[in-house]
């Protein structure tokens, strides 16, 4: 299977705006979009490449109770 993928501005802009989601999640979704078979090592390579970093660690307990909120609204 290939790991090497040309990755087009749209691609690229996609995982610029959505970076701070699963790297999982994003595969899958590039996955639909594109129609081509995105792993997640390819998508956080290029997140890599981009100088884009996650926030480390997990998240404080009020962070995650806020955001489950947000998801039921």
């Amino acid at each position: 299977m290939a790991t090497y993928k040309k990755w087009n501005s749209q691609e690229v802009d996609f995982i610029r705006n959505n970076y701070a989601t699963k790297d999982e999640e994003l595969a899958a979704k590039l996955s639909q979009l594109t129609g081509d078979n995105i792993t997640v090592s390819m998508v956080r390579r290029q997140r890599r490449k981009l100088s884009l970093s996650k926030r480390r660690g997990r998240p404080k307990k009020n962070q995650v109770e806020n955001l489950a909120e947000m998801q039921d609204s």
